[in-house]
């Protein structure tokens, strides 16, 4: 009964040093998440299409945050990640006609599609915790890029099928974290205050 009690233990013990992460360990994630721009454009989008003047003319969509994740641990306290995402946005006006004192305007359609791409660094600090989960704050620094293409009947509009345009971009990681359900397979989560994403959900596997 012991020595069944004391190969228990060891066993234990080797599973949960095998859960955490040491130096040198790397970490690579697919995550999915929502931003402020998305909200702020399904916002508009629902006001246009809902108001009289505009409804039935203009109208779009947008997908999620997609992006991908890498992670070094550098130290027990310190781990530095990079990653990409891509969030993709359409719209459409459609031909409308109306007048105004006597003047008849005719708007042509018009379709726009954007995609908006973010590269960065995430500098992260590691908080003491249980062997297969991971918590931790960091700092995200990176840039934004918009590229877009617009199709419309108007020349004057589609000059600028080729906009393009980029930003850099600073915000906090308030909190994220890792469960680890096998010793290489994890659950992955942040809660941010700004670019590329507030939320983001995810899994990770470490190499």
């Amino acid at each position: 009964m012991k020595n069944l009690i004391v190969l228990m233990v060891l066993l234990i013990s080797i599973t949960l040093k095998s859960y955490g992460q040491e130096q040198g360990d790397a970490v690579v994630g697919v995550y999915s998440g929502f931003s402020f721009t998305g909200a702020a454009f399904k916002l508009a989008k629902t006001v246009a299409e809902n108001d009289s003047t505009t409804s039935g003319i203009i109208s779009g969509s947008n997908l999620p945050v997609f992006g991908l994740s890498f992670d070094y641990t550098a130290s027990s306290k310190f781990t530095i990640g990079a990653f990409g995402s891509i969030q993709h946005f359409s719209a459409e006006v459609n031909e409308q006609s109306f007048e105004a004192i006597d003047t008849s305007f005719i708007i042509t359609p018009i379709t726009a599609n954007l995609n908006r791409l973010y590269l960065g660094i995430v500098p992260k600090y590691q908080y003491e915790t249980a062997s297969n989960i991971e918590l931790y704050s960091a700092i995200r620094v990176g840039f934004i890029f918009w590229q877009g293409n617009f199709d419309a009947e108007n020349s004057n509009i589609d000059a600028i099928k080729g906009f393009g345009g980029g930003r850099p971009a600073l915000s906090l990681v308030a909190i994220g974290g890792r469960y680890y359900f096998n010793p290489s397979m994890a659950l992955h989560f942040e809660v941010a205050t700004g670019a590329p994403a507030l939320l983001t959900l995810g899994l990770n596997y470490k190499l």
